[in-house]
């Protein structure tokens, strides 16, 4: 009941009852036993009179003849009801009269009795004849009046006590809540300190000891504020300096060419075909020649907003200045996608072109990066195709690549995913906790866990990462392809639940190591699919390890209150939290502060680009913001041992890339004999060390 402590308000309203509720119980019991010891004195008191003057009155009449009237005269004293028995005997200890009292019903409880038994003496008196002893009187008073007022005496200081220790309470409670109450609101602010909110406390307590406790925390939270804010805005104007076009404010070459690296390195993992575009501002010379410098930069502003309009309504997609004249942008995009992109991105140069530009407003290429393609490569083909727009005087710039993994049809698309979903919808969604095992076995034929260690320095798992791979007919299928056309068919909830249910399936194989699963932008933010995900978790947690979910900045920053309501309900089940691609969107890092997450994984640009001073720097600088806030940074994508020593050395609290160790299939994790009750924990020697590790 008190596995998680017991509250101080609790532990002092529950002292002070105990005290006063035993100070009550034993000052009533104090009273009513010196009642009773009054009350035995009492009948002591009055036994040894009635034995006096009985005495004396029958002591005229010891003969024989005499005896009568001696019992007729007891008689007449015993008859009052106030003696228990009166016995006279002689000499001899012979009984010569005799009168006893029963035992009979006082009127009073039993256990009261039991509890305050009186005990009248017996009391004695010499009965003489003349200067002869005649014998001896004996007489014992009854209790049964003072049982009663015992009792009476009871009932009236227990409703008095009773009354004194209710003032007394109310008193202590009203006294304990007026010190209690400035405690709570310390103990609020020690509660948002742990969840990464930083508030001043604006109440001053009248005790001094709690006034210098709630001045102490607010100058630390001060300290921490200002700490926090100072080195944000270093790392912003360090970003903006290195990675932001200063007459755009779009990112510049160097951040394109971060971005490009980064995305290449996750082919292995997710297989995401990605665009490369590039947009030229074919007139810029003859601006600059016509009307001057100034227009030249305006005209170069005017492309800026106009290409930024269109490439800012693209998921994951990021314009860049490039040089003078030219733009690019980097975009995940599906084959259709790309094809309207183009469309649109044509027609609204055309919109824009007019006799003031001789050479036109713009032009553009755009294609699909093949994984294995240099940066350098791309770029050629996309001058070449420009080339020849200009010459051709061709609106539309897609070009197509060699080498591309083969693009499926509407048609296919719609059979591949009603093969993702329609077991879910039909059988899993349905199912109790006991048979969720049994009803998930057959998504093994559709998907396939994949597993990659966190690491600290001291090699130590700190979380393993798990993402899906997605098959069909022997083939691996783009992540990005079959979320993209999941949403667009209407199926992407469905697509979502059923990989969460897979991932469930295969985490019961697995005990206390944590693991992260992803969660992506559109279901963070979906109510229907989060009530569905942590309701799932609530009926399976005994059987599942400890959980982590991670989720995009640029997912985050769709709307920080929904972020932090799914951060809230992820923390009262005890699931830990990570951001990833921190950094990527080269904006404001104050968000951060107030949400309650325990990982940040900076973008893997800076991973890296991590050789370079300046990008070491604002590296360091935001390990020292989160450290400062309570938050762990991990750096991904390390893919060489020399990266590797660059982020020891900078205090970093994580370490995950094939550089260190590589991705691996959970199929080949479980032993070749495992049955359906093998449990394990994940261990690092699960997980090949990698021995393609490159040099810088």
């Amino acid at each position: 009941m008190f596995s998680k402590g017991m509250s101080l308000r609790f532990q002092l309203y529950l002292l002070i009852g105990c005290l006063s509720i035993f100070s009550f119980g034993a000052t009533l019991y104090n009273n009513v036993s010196n009642m009773r010891g009054y009350l035995n004195e009492q009948l002591a008191s009055h036994a040894q009179g009635a034995a006096h003057s009985l005495g004396l009155s029958i002591s005229p009449f010891m003969d024989e003849e005499g005896l009568v009237i001696a019992e007729t005269m007891t008689n007449a004293i015993f008859d009052s009801g106030y003696y228990q028995h009166i016995t006279f005997t002689d000499l001899d200890g012979k009984v010569l009269f005799e009168r006893t009292n029963p035992q009979g019903n006082f009127a009073v409880p039993e256990w009261f009795i039991s509890w305050f038994t009186l005990h009248p003496p017996v009391m004695t008196s010499e009965v003489s004849d003349g200067w002869r002893i005649s014998g001896k009187l004996e007489v014992q008073s009854h209790a049964g009046t003072s049982y009663k007022s015992l009792w009476d005496h009871a009932v009236s200081n227990l409703t008095s006590t009773l009354f004194q220790l209710v003032i007394a309470l109310l008193c202590a409670y009203f006294i304990l809540k007026s010190v209690l109450t400035p405690l709570n609101s310390i103990e609020k602010q020690a509660e948002s300190v742990i969840q990464k909110r930083f508030e001043l406390n604006p109440i001053k307590p009248f005790t001094t000891e709690l006034r210098t406790l709630v001045n102490a925390i607010n100058r630390m939270i001060e300290n921490i504020q200002r700490s926090f804010n100072e080195q944000t805005q270093l790392a912003e104007t360090l970003s903006r300096e290195v990675y932001i076009d200063s007459h755009t404010g779009l990112p510049n070459r160097r951040a394109l060419l971060k971005k490009f690296e980064s995305i290449q390195a996750e082919y292995e993992q997710h297989g995401n075909r990605f665009y490369l575009g590039l947009l030229s501002m074919t007139s810029l010379k003859q601006v600059n020649d016509d009307e001057g410098y100034g227009s030249g930069d305006d005209y170069i502003l005017s492309g800026a907003k106009l290409f930024s309009k269109q490439i800012n309504s693209l998921q994951e997609s990021t314009l860049y200045r490039i040089s003078g004249s030219e733009f690019a942008f980097l975009s995940s995009l599906t084959e259709d996608e790309a094809k309207e992109v183009d469309e649109h991105i044509a027609e609204s140069i055309l919109i824009e072109s007019s006799s003031r530009f001789g050479n036109g407003f713009a032009k553009h290429s755009l294609t699909r990066v093949n994984h294995q393609e240099d940066f350098a490569d791309v770029v050629m083909r996309l001058d070449n195709q420009l080339v020849h727009n200009q010459y051709a005087d061709k609106a539309k710039g897609l070009v197509s690549a060699q080498g591309m993994q083969k693009n499926h049809s509407r048609e296919e698309w719609v059979g591949i995913l009603t093969q993702f979903t329609e077991y879910f919808k039909n059988e899993i969604n349905h199912s109790s906790s006991k048979d969720f095992a049994i009803k998930c076995i057959p998504l093994d034929k559709l998907f396939d866990l994949m597993l990659q260690p966190v690491v600290d320095d001291n090699q130590s798992i700190l979380y393993v990462e798990s993402f899906v791979r997605f098959k069909i007919a022997g083939e691996n299928l783009s992540t990005l392809d079959v979320f993209a056309m999941a949403e667009r068919l209407g199926l992407l909830q469905d697509l979502e639940q059923a990989v969460v249910c897979f991932i469930f399936y295969k985490l019961q194989h697995i005990e206390h190591t944590r693991v992260a699963i992803n969660i992506s932008n559109r279901a963070l933010h979906n109510p229907v699919f989060t009530d569905w995900l942590f309701d799932l978790y609530q009926k399976l947690h005994r059987t599942l390890p400890p959980l982590l979910y991670e989720f995009n900045e640029s997912g985050a920053m769709l709307s920080l209150e929904s972020t932090e309501k799914f951060i809230s309900r992820a923390k009262q089940l005890d699931i830990d939290i990570a951001i990833e691609r921190f950094g990527s969107s080269l904006s404001s890092f104050c968000y951060i502060r107030n949400l309650n997450i325990d990982y940040i994984k900076i973008d893997p640009s800076y991973v890296r680009d991590i050789a370079e001073s300046d990008t070491r720097f604002f590296v360091q600088t935001v390990i020292q913001i989160c450290h400062g806030i309570g938050i762990k940074i991990i750096a991904p994508q390390v893919e060489s041992v020399v990266i590797g020593e660059h982020f020891s050395l900078m205090n970093i609290d994580g370490l995950q890339g094939n550089g260190l160790y590589a991705v691996r299939n959970f199929s080949t994790i479980i032993p070749v004999n495992a049955t359906s009750t093998w449990i394990s924990a994940l261990q690092l020697n699960n997980f090949s060390y990698s021995t393609n590790i490159k040099a810088e």
